[in-house]
């Protein structure tokens, strides 16, 4: 393994983010071989790393990409000290680290991999990706809110405004597309507007979806939406020019000309052709080892014919610490509070 800067090789351990190492290490929290490290060192695994006493050491493994049906109860992060979190339910071989955001209560689409500079800078990009949500509020919709609340996640890149297509499916439940550029903070946004988000499940990001995918399953992405994604992580912001809610001069009855043209968003497409060598429909739970460079590291349990596990059997301890167990599919632990 090449040198890599004390922040970086931190992170890759998955014990912080390099935000947090960097915090770390200023605070004197951290030594290199028993001293306190200098201004920009960059260590190896033969290097002796410490966080107050605690050795650190780098897996070198091969790189992961999983997308996973995030059941409501589960913590989207890598923190062990939290209970019930999504990368100790899948229980992968692989140091995986969350992408971006999603609510305890939340459901739906939830990137994780090993690739520590893939989920920094798409988190970082977050709202580059295209979401399609759909959300429970505590009191029937009105069409004032669905027309305030889309003017408010309006985008004004390039200086054209566009506002975010909604579909009001239910009495209290709607359908939202975010895209690129717009304002991605949904439940404040609602707060603001006097209602309060009961439910929350992100049904599609870019082009993937929850298609076959069944709540608590995950897959390994394919080739072409791992690519996909590292192009949007890679790429730079677009810088909107300042523009104030005044300056939208937009018709509210455009919303029912974008809602006609949603059809791509009604029936999404399948999951980038999704297939049992690319992890289809592992569930959390269980494991087996992972082939070095393959992709198809599985805690969601040994594949049947379908690709997907056998018997229910209770959700890994740890990450990559624990004993490969026999093939199984694994349920989706209960919900529970922060410890």
């Amino acid at each position: 393994m090449e040198p890599k800067r004390l922040n970086k090789f931190i992170s890759d351990t998955g014990f912080c983010s390099r935000r947090e190492a960097d915090r770390l290490i200023e605070e004197g929290r951290v030594t290199v071989n028993g001293k306190e490290p200098e201004a920009g060192i960059k260590v190896t695994p033969k290097d002796k790393v410490r966080i107050d006493d605690q050795l650190l050491s780098v897996r070198d493994e091969a790189p992961v990409y999983l997308v996973l049906n995030k059941p409501s109860g589960l913590s989207a992060t890598a923190d062990m000290e939290v209970r019930d979190n999504v990368v100790r339910a899948i229980n992968h071989p692989a140091s995986l680290l969350p992408v971006g955001k999603l609510d305890r209560e939340d459901e739906g689409v939830l990137f994780l991999s090993n690739d520590s500079d893939f989920v920094r800078k798409l988190t970082k990009m977050d709202t580059r990706l295209e979401k399609e949500l759909i959300v429970t509020v505590n009191k029937p919709i009105s069409s004032d809110f669905i027309a305030k609340l889309s003017e408010s996640c309006a985008s004004f890149e390039e200086g054209t405004p566009k506002k975010a297509v909604i579909n009001k499916e239910a009495t209290t439940r709607f359908r939202i597309v975010l895209e690129p550029g717009m304002n991605h903070t949904l439940k404040k946004t609602c707060e603001a507007l006097g209602y309060k988000v009961t439910f929350m499940q992100r049904v599609r990001v870019n082009n993937i979806t929850l298609t076959k995918l069944q709540k608590g399953h995950w897959r390994t992405l394919t080739s072409q939406e791992i690519e996909a994604l590292k192009q949007i992580s890679s790429s730079k912001a677009v810088t909107a020019p300042a523009k104030s809610k005044q300056d939208y001069k937009g018709n509210t009855s455009g919303l029912n000309r974008a809602a006609t043209e949603k059809g791509a968003y009604q029936k999404p497409g399948k999951l980038g052709g999704a297939t049992e060598t690319a992890g289809a429909g592992k569930r959390i739970g269980k494991s087996r080892p992972a082939t070095a460079g393959s992709g198809k590291g599985t805690r969601g349990g040994a594949k049947g014919p379908t690709g997907r596990g056998g018997a229910a059997g209770k959700p890994g301890a740890s990450r990559g610490g624990s004993k490969p167990a026999a093939g199984g599919r694994g349920a989706a632990p209960k919900r529970s509070s922060k410890r």
